[in-house]
């Protein structure tokens, strides 16, 4: 056995020997052999070209990140998607670390890194190219390339092996030229996360130019490294195309079991895939740089429940949600709902089959009373699609006679009518057309003015409505024979509240309730639960004459 292990020993160090050039002093080669197999190694010896005098602090999702695009490198991994906190050393890694490693391997790779603005972009690539042009990356790798002398600037470089890196910006890509790994490292500014133009300008760009310019449609990979900052993002748009073979690594600062982050085998997890290491709930991702009281003060700094939840967790649609609270909705456990004394169906209308188009959405709500005789409302039925205005008269027509024929293919018998007391559509340009044309139908509508009824746009409106919701007053079915879920209309109109409003999708839903929430108040139909002691305080007072 000594023998046969003596013998292994011989023939590694005779591998390594063969790979060594002669042109590298030999007091660098181990270091060297250890650097080229070794993407975390390698960033600890580089560290100080990259930071100068800042110390270089491990942690074990820097480790997870060296993996992962190790793995791209292999061509294990064609799509990986990043999210990680800021100041995490993502775009040290990703955008100036990985390339000059890459190349000690395989120098004709040609790289295209994207960010939002060129500023960023050209920042990490002159960072990478010192490190090529280093002495310490010299002394060990002289021998492998050379950077070209004639095109060798902030935003481009070549070397000799036909590779290169090129840096550009979202919008700002006009060379034609082609990658072997396309990397867009924060695709989305921060600042522009409100924009819903802009969010979607991102989106088509990329994926318009993006998927013209790798090199090798098979062989090629793409890397997205970002911070969250909104469910409709370009993570959230990758995410939401569901891509075959998409590797989605995500590291929130705070540790939650319910939403730990598993992904493929690497080279360390013996055949298994990778998954988060951590324990605890809310271990913390990066506790020597990022402790507690340096976590709180960052939470503070940050002014919504949506900014933190995205930045920091990776998750733009805050667990129990920002406006509106998941925990503020009651449950309904019994298989059938109250006796309702009103019934109101509110709609919110769009005309469109497109995919990106917003969604026309129908909610019908009963008015009801609790054994405290206090005025609660229930979820009744929820309708909500993509569909053009022929289809949509004809829905609305539906849920007028029925609103619990809220099935597109299986309409309700002829004979089973439930009609609502109201239908509201809101009298935005789209609705009023359709309005009118089922008022002349002989259907009576109400019409809902936004500015004259509602008091802003949607996130006004649910503000100004959501103090009913935490007081409890709106119900949901939840699901017999248990009722330990919601029924699925209704735990699908609780999420779309929860991720209001950094989720698209979800503004014309919980419009639909606003709405109706905000013309039962203007109706006196329902009230806020300390009314009641408001009116006896201001009525003690007045008998008291106390002004």
């Amino acid at each position: 056995m000594r023998i046969a292990s003596s013998l292994k020993i011989i023939s590694d160090w005779e591998s390594r020997l063969s790979t060594i050039s002669p042109e590298i002093d030999q007091k660098y080669a181990e270091e060297a052999y250890l650097y080229e197999n070794s993407l975390h190694d390698y960033m600890q010896g580089a560290w100080p070209i990259i930071e100068g005098g800042r110390k270089f602090v491990d942690g074990w999702h820097i480790e997870a990140l060296c993996e992962h695009l190790e793995a791209v490198y292999a061509g294990q991994i064609k799509h990986l998607l990043i999210n990680v906190p800021p100041r995490t050393s993502k775009s040290t890694i990703v955008s100036v670390g990985f390339p000059s490693w890459c190349w000690l391997k395989e120098a004709s790779l040609q790289f295209l890194y994207i960010s939002y603005g060129s500023r960023l972009s050209i920042k990490d690539s002159v960072k990478c190219r010192r490190i090529i042009s280093s002495k310490w990356y010299q002394d060990r790798w002289k021998h492998k390339f050379k950077l070209s002398g004639d095109v060798n600037s902030k935003i481009r470089f070549d070397n000799d092996k036909t590779g290169y890196r090129i840096a550009t910006s979202i919008d700002g890509f006009g060379t034609g030229e082609g990658g072997d790994i396309i990397i867009l490292d924060d695709p989305n500014s921060a600042g522009d996360a409100d924009s819903e133009a802009v969010r979607e300008s991102t989106n088509d760009w990329c994926d318009n130019v993006l998927s013209t310019r790798l090199n090798d449609p098979e062989a090629g990979r793409f890397v997205v490294v970002q911070q969250r900052i909104h469910a409709q993002d370009y993570s959230g748009h990758l995410l939401s195309q569901q891509i075959p073979g998409l590797v989605h690594l995500r590291l929130p600062m705070e540790f939650k079991e319910s939403r730990r982050c598993i992904t493929v085998p690497l080279k360390s997890t013996n055949g298994k895939r990778w998954s988060d290491p951590r324990q605890k709930e809310n271990d913390l991702l990066w506790p020597q740089r990022f402790p507690s009281e340096a976590i709180e003060l960052l939470k503070k700094k940050m002014n919504s429940e949506y900014i933190r939840s995205g930045q920091l967790q990776q998750d733009p649609t805050p667990e129990e949600g920002g406006i509106l609270k998941k925990g503020d909705f009651q449950w309904w456990k019994k298989s059938s709902p109250p006796r309702c004394e009103f019934v109101l169906q509110s709609w919110d209308t769009a005309f469109s089959t497109s995919a990106t188009a917003s969604w026309s959405a129908c909610t019908t709500w009963g008015l009801f009373k609790d054994d405290h005789q206090v005025d609660n409302i229930i979820l009744l039925s929820l309708w909500r699609g993509r569909v053009e205005n022929p289809d949509l008269r004809r829905m609305i027509l539906r849920l007028a006679k029925n609103y619990y024929d809220t099935i597109t293919n299986y309409p309700s018998p002829e004979n089973h009518i439930c009609r609502p007391d109201m239908i509201l559509i809101e009298g935005k340009a789209n609705g009023t057309p359709m309005l009118q044309d089922l008022n002349r139908a002989g259907l009576i509508i109400n019409r809902f003015d936004p500015l004259k009824h509602g008091g802003g746009d949607k996130v006004a409106r649910a503000r100004a409505i959501s103090h009913l919701v935490e007081a409890g007053r709106i119900w949901m079915p939840a699901k017999p024979p248990l009722y330990d879920k919601l029924r699925p209309h209704a735990d699908l109109f609780v999420e779309a509240c929860a991720s209001f409003p950094n989720d698209d999708d979800s503004k014309d839903l919980v419009d639909t309730m606003s709405q109706c929430l905000i013309k039962f108040r203007m109706q006196g139909m329902i009230g806020h639960p300390d009314d009641a002691y408001i009116m006896e305080e201001f009525n003690y007072n007045k008998s008291k004459k106390i002004y």
